[in-house]
């Protein structure tokens, strides 16, 4: 790591600040580059990523030139920041840091407003990145919530929004209607707005913009004709050839319906074929239901709330229906980690718990612990004894794999502890 994403990254010392003044005067001492970009917004609690990878592979595989925003990183901070599918080269980088720092402090000092925090620095790089670049289309993730997020500086083409759940109560409101509210903060008069299936608590939430809200579900029919994601799709204009979409799971179909209900909008309002074929069957997005190994086998999970736990459940009983499955397992301290594990409780034959080594990390023991009240026996280790102890675990029989899940910092953990090429 640079040093000047070292610098960066101190930043991440003052926390969440909600709110929209800090990014906007950054952004005005910058030329405001956001106004100069065609954004497809999204937010959501759970496959915001992955919805994000969707459209960004379909709209480059169509002839445009994609910028891809996301958050957080798995391995490498340049992975947030992508033009065409790869992603900024580490000196284009540390000059956008050292620019933005240099801005903000600037800013600060001007406005005698609090500093410039670490994801909002984050944002004016994309931002600026992508105008300096001159891309078509840029496709934005949200950090948490959409209101306040940095992000929702933007017009949008079309705001998405993907199935939203019970997540970040301390920033977001401890009821599914505070959170649909913040979520929905993203739709803006007059654009259009695509959603995933939502509860009629959320859906009301949405509704109360005015603006009408496109359901993916009524858009996009997606169907599994075939292993081990073999999808048949159709629209009300478009009945596509079998795609094989390389994400599994039937959490990755909702997803694929929302890209793909979003990916008509733009169709008609951009006027262009989108090339769902190529792009879908070409999506890349690691670490969620990514297999790290074959033998024996490991599978590694983003999965961080109790909704997404229910999501990876469903998946490994429709992947991996004959098998055993061991866990290791971390979190992060404002994750409810109880009910992740009591989601995923039936199909644990075997558990292991490690620290987490980034911000808010938890230790194994206290993992350990909130297993034991989910009903959960887990054995605390360090990252490379639960590491030997899982694998000598699956290979001591056939039809057992692992599943590493908890948190999208645990591939980070995993490749510092181990120091192997996870």
């Amino acid at each position: 790591m640079g040093e000047a994403i070292k610098a960066l990254f101190k930043r991440t010392t003052q926390g969440i600040k909600p709110g929209l003044d800090i990014i906007t005067d950054l952004l005005a001492a910058l030329g405001n580059p956001h106004q100069q970009l065609a954004v497809v917004h999204v937010a959501g609690t759970n496959g915001k990523g992955s919805v994000c990878a969707m459209l960004e592979s379909v709209l480059r595989a169509s002839g445009f030139k994609t910028g891809l925003y996301t958050s957080p990183h798995l391995i490498n901070f340049s992975e947030r920041f992508r033009i065409n599918g790869i992603e900024i080269p580490e000196k284009t980088l540390e000059s956008y840091i050292q620019l933005l720092e240099e801005t903000a402090d600037q800013v600060a000092e001007q406005s005698g407003q609090r500093p410039a925090t670490f994801f909002e620095i984050s944002t004016a790089i994309a931002f600026k990145y992508f105008a300096d670049e001159a891309i078509d289309i840029a496709i934005v993730e949200t950090g948490m919530g959409g209101s306040w997020d940095a992000t929702n500086v933007v017009i949008p083409l079309v705001s998405v929004i993907t199935r939203i759940d019970i997540d970040h109560t301390n920033y977001l409101g401890n009821s599914i209607e505070q959170i649909a509210a913040e979520k929905a903060g993203i739709i803006k008069p007059g654009r259009p707005v695509v959603s995933a299936p939502q509860s009629e608590a959320v859906m009301a939430e949405l509704c109360k913009s005015g603006v009408p809200v496109i359901g993916s579900a009524e858009a996009a029919s997606v169907m599994k004709i075939g292993a081990p994601q073999k999808l048949k799709i159709e629209t009300h204009s478009r009945n596509l050839p079998p795609i094989n979409l390389p994400l599994l799971g039937e959490c990755q179909r909702e997803n694929c319906a929302i890209a793909v209900a979003t990916l008509e909008v733009l169709a008609d309002m951009l006027d262009f074929e989108p090339e769902f074929k190529k792009g879908m069957e070409s999506v890349e997005w690691r670490g969620r239901f990514q297999t790290l190994e074959t033998d024996p086998l490991v599978i590694l999970d983003g999965a961080h709330n109790p909704s997404a736990a229910r999501a990876l459940v469903k998946t490994l009983k429709e992947t991996y229906p004959d098998h055993q499955v061991g866990f290791i397992l971390g979190f992060l301290a404002d994750k409810d980690s109880v009910e992740f594990m009591r989601a995923i409780k039936p199909l644990v034959s075997k558990a292991w718990t490690i620290p987490i080594d980034a911000d808010r990390g938890t230790t194994a023991e206290y993992s350990a612990s909130q297993a034991k009240v989910a009903g959960v026996a887990a054995q605390p280790e360090t990252v490379s004894s639960a590491w030997e102890a899982a694998r000598a675990w699956a290979g001591a029989e056939p039809n057992r794999l692992i599943v590493i899940a908890g948190s999208l910092f645990l591939k980070q953990t995993l490749q510092s502890g181990l120091q192997t090429s996870l």
